[in-house]
């Protein structure tokens, strides 16, 4: 039997589909038509849905859905009112899964031109898109025609490059049950994206509205105060060459830390480490935060009061999800999460695996010291004591520089950190460095030796792989570089986890916001609040089970109102916010 024939008796139906659709930023999508190919009978059809009311052909949960980027297609079907499907195989995915590592370029062009098969033009496909953009919901007959032959072009090319994955993975994997079901669970990931991406996040409208019309006040304000000390800006856009004058002005360049185009570094953590000693960098630093602050332009705010960004589940090498930091309140800067809010009938619960990369580096490498260290809910204090930095009693609140120190070293060694960008990160000598490193290293031999085993196992067999089958080529660009390829086995199996939790958190009909990494945005009623966050907590701490063969313990925050952040970034925030009421009462 060919994996192709397994896939064919496994399935009721086999159905590739796509849809063409209109979107703007922050509203669902509005599907204007739909392609169908049943692949075991051949018969393919194309449903109207501008102004039209076509009944959907197929049962959802006795198909395999054949799409390329689930969750495009998907939140169309969840527009139409059709329960989310389960059984997905996103070619996109897959032929990541067959290339990433090798190959950079995902889009349905790419992916069918590495398989030989013929397509439109890139100017052709942009032509069509903006046809039906432009003109929505007022097609001519022309218009219409042109549109649905488009559609049928695009859903002729993904079933051949759905056949061509198909006969490859049956080639390289020759496990069919395990390929498929890895394959399902990873379009069944992309289908949850789509209902979360329709979620959205709950926003605290009167502020954001407010941010929208007195931010720029603010940050010209900001700007002029700054530069009575420092001339940094052009117009509201920091300048490196000014910046750079104003260190060697202060006798600070010579041993400024650099980037790697050899500029001043300017961010966040590097002012952080001079402010205490140069009381005008601090000022610097505080005034970068509040010019820096988000233009909410740029948010993908709908008509409901919801952010609703983009979010590419599979977006890096190791699987993880990436977040556009630059139209997303719940991105990587934290400075404007206080915009998230919510209302009197509901809560937000803020959801994250606690030590989670530290977790797996135990259960994978199977150390038993590291096991210990999160045994005691504290590693790093636990890693502090180990390394005889401070007292067996010690308590937290009594060494926390100590504990900080040997925190930031044990998070450094899943990165392939040396001494050198050790030193850099902390701010102390390379024989500092050297010796933090050394004691994590004696600390937790075992682990040191499966990631250096598991990485020359990996360069050697070509890829790196998780247990659910997310994998990732080896280049050569890759070999040379330790941190990639030490951070890649934490980083993937956290991704899994995290697949495998917004899976059976959207199956139980839990309404999530956003996914970032190791946490979970969840949006629930009030009413029986308590029994949910248990529910919450079990789900997630299974999914680590399930995908590691270990629990992680999972810790909640309530949202009542407000987002509020943890210290320093509430207060930095609460800055930014006074200067905010501040240009209110004077607009007013």
């Amino acid at each position: 039997m060919t994996f192709k024939e397994y896939i064919f008796e496994s399935f009721k139906n086999i159905v590739v589909f796509d849809f063409e659709y209109k979107q703007t930023n922050g509203n669902n999508p509005q599907p204007v038509c739909c392609t169908f190919k049943e692949l075991k009978t051949g018969k393919q059809e194309t449903h109207w849905y501008v102004g039209e009311n076509h009944k959907w052909p197929y049962e959802i949960s006795e198909t395999l859905w054949i799409c390329h980027n689930a969750v495009a297609e998907v939140s169309c079907m969840l527009e139409l009112g059709l329960e989310r499907p389960d059984r997905v195989w996103d070619t996109m995915v897959q032929d990541k899964k067959l290339n990433l590592g090798i190959e950079n370029r995902f889009n349905l062009l790419a992916c069918c031109e590495r398989f030989g098969i013929e397509t439109i033009t890139e100017a052709q496909k942009n032509m069509f898109r903006d046809m039906i953009i432009d003109n929505y919901p007022n097609y001519t007959k022309e218009q219409q025609h042109k549109i649905k032959e488009y559609n049928v072009s695009d859903v002729v090319e993904n079933e051949k490059l759905f056949l061509g994955q198909v006969s490859l993975f049956g080639k390289r994997q020759p496990v069919f049950k395990t390929t498929l079901s890895q394959a399902i669970f990873h379009g069944a990931a992309q289908a949850v994206i789509a209902r979360i991406e329709r979620n959205g996040i709950p926003l605290n409208y009167e502020l954001y509205d407010d941010m929208e019309k007195y931010f720029p006040q603010i940050k010209a304000q900001e700007i002029e105060e700054l530069k009575k000390v420092a001339d940094i800006y052009v117009g509201d856009k920091w300048n490196n060459k000014k910046f750079a004058a104003f260190l060697n002005k202060l006798g600070l360049l010579r041993n400024w830390p650099r980037t790697k185009t050899g500029q001043p570094a300017q961010d966040d953590r590097t002012l952080y480490r001079y402010s205490s000693k140069y009381p005008i960098i601090q000022q610097i630093r505080e005034a970068k935060f509040i010019i820096g602050a988000k233009n909410l332009k740029g948010y993908c705010v709908g008509k409901d009061k919801r952010s609703r960004a983009p979010l590419k589940l599979f977006g890096q090498i190791t699987g993880r999800t990436n977040v556009s930091t630059a139209i997303n309140p719940f991105g990587a800067p934290r400075r404007m999460r206080n915009i998230i809010g919510t209302t009197k009938d509901k809560l937000i619960v803020y959801a994250d695996w606690k030590s989670q990369e530290a977790v797996i580096q135990g259960a994978l490498s199977n150390d038993v010291n590291i096991k210990a260290a999160i045994a005691t809910g504290d590693p790093y204090l636990f890693t502090a004591k180990k390394a005889k930095a401070i007292p067996q009693d010690a308590v937290r609140k009594d060494y926390e520089v100590e504990r900080d120190l040997y925190k930031q070293t044990y998070l450094a060694i899943g990165y392939g950190q040396t001494a050198i960008g050790l030193k850099a990160k902390l701010d102390i000598s390379e024989s500092e460095a050297s010796y933090l490193l050394s004691n994590l290293k004696r600390i937790y031999p075992t682990y040191f030796k499966w990631i250096d085993g598991h990485i020359k196992f990996s360069v050697v067999r070509g890829f790196f792989e998780t247990k659910y089958g997310w994998r990732f080529y080896v280049s050569d660009k890759e070999k040379m570089n330790p941190r990639t390829l030490m951070n890649w086995p934490l980083q993937s199996h956290g991704s899994e986890i995290l697949r495998r939790a917004l899976i059976d958190l959207d199956n139980r009909n839990f309404e999530i916001s956003m996914p970032v990494h190791d946490a979970v945005l969840i949006h629930i009623d009030r009413k029986g609040a308590r029994e949910k966050i248990e529910t919450i907590k079990t789900i997630m701490s299974e999914a680590a089970f399930k995908v590691i063969g270990t629990h992680i313990k999972v810790d909640t925050k309530l949202i009542t109102h407000a987002f509020r952040q943890e210290e320093p970034h509430q207060e930095r925030w609460n800055i930014l916010y006074e200067k905010l009421l501040k240009a209110k009462k004077e607009v007013a």
